[in-house]
């Protein structure tokens, strides 16, 4: 990551406000694309590198966002990039099952900018140490 330039994030979400809404909290402390599926995921991580991934968990009936972890931890190019997990699980036991899943940190909605950029920042802290 160069730190001259504001972290890339991508951002990934199939509900059109909240695309919205994380584009509009997130650019104006990190370079963001916000996409609305798994396959645009992929597109975007073969055109730009990215420092984090915010993945929704619920992006169709087809694929989740930790089936889009999966694939994007089966190439080796993705595999040290953090991901968080942008979820309504709420429930006691779902951080955990995500952070098991291979996310590196959790976000519940409804959120807050403060949450988004807590997570961000934290997670961006843990790989540089």
């Amino acid at each position: 990551m160069d730190p001259s330039s504001p972290p890339r994030i991508l951002a990934v979400e199939d509900n059109s406000e909240t695309r919205l809404l994380l584009q509009h909290l997130l650019q104006t402390s990190f370079e963001v694309r916000v996409v609305s599926g798994v396959d645009e995921a992929l597109d975007a991580v073969e055109e730009t590198a990215y420092d984090v991934f915010l993945l929704d968990i619920n992006l169709s009936e087809q694929r989740t966002g930790t089936d889009l972890l999966r694939l994007l931890r089966d190439n080796r190019s993705f595999q040290t990039v953090p991901a968080i997990a942008l979820t309504a699980y709420a429930m006691p036991g779902d951080e955990e099952t995500f952070l098991e899943a291979g996310f590196d940190h959790y976000v519940s909605k409804p959120f807050t900018l403060s949450d988004l950029t807590s997570a961000i920042e934290k997670t961006l802290r843990s790989v540089e140490s």
